[in-house]
């Protein structure tokens, strides 16, 4: 039987992550701090909404009001987007605005971008208004996340007990810490409920 030991990495540089690793993690940070999938539905739409008259079907027509429509929509709807996305304390103005402005595509801009364009304005404008960020959670900056990686223990970690079987072992130990931290609880409370 043949047991894999995983072991942190250390901060010495010996393995470091691939640079498309190291960008992704970057990117997961930075979208968990701001409400990303309501900007790339507003962007979206903005997009859908700008091209729309431009398409290539033979009825469409983009000459006067409708024309200018799309290109002031489509635009206002791709800054809301980016706004949400790197101003996110700007959310409800954004989000907002990209309603009223997906509202605004219906009757001016052929049917709002064949509704797409409005569906998605709403939708990403929804999204934005409702998004909260998480109580208490703010997304670490680079040093932040490059202190606590110096820091890390450089002790594997999994590694084989001596019965062979270690997580068996721990998740034991832990039910049994529960157990005796919940027995504890359950005692002070009845005394309490005493008194």
């Amino acid at each position: 039987m043949t047991t894999q030991i995983l072991e942190n990495t250390s901060s010495d540089g010996a393995h470091r992550p691939p640079a498309v690793v190291r960008a992704y993690r970057a990117f997961r940070h930075w979208r968990k701090a701001r409400p990303f999938p309501s900007g790339l539905l507003i962007l979206l739409s903005g997009i859908e909404i700008w091209a729309a008259p431009y398409s290539s079907i033979g009825v469409m027509i983009h000459e006067g009001i409708a024309g200018f429509s799309a290109v002031f929509v489509g635009t206002l709807l791709i800054v809301f987007g980016l706004t949400v996305w790197f101003a996110p304390m700007y959310r409800m103005f954004a989000g907002i605005a990209a309603i009223l402005l997906g509202l605004i595509a219906l009757p001016t801009i052929n049917i709002g971008g064949f509704v797409i364009g409005t569906l998605l304005a709403l939708v990403g404008g929804g999204l934005a208004v409702a998004w909260t960020p998480r109580p208490g959670w703010t997304a670490p900056t680079w040093g932040e996340r490059h202190r606590r990686a110096q820091q890390a223990p450089t002790e594997p970690l999994f590694a084989e007990g001596p019965s062979g079987d270690s997580t068996t072992e721990t998740f034991e130990a832990a039910e049994a810490e529960l157990t005796h931290r919940q027995d504890a609880e359950k005692e002070d409370g009845s005394a309490e409920s005493q008194i």
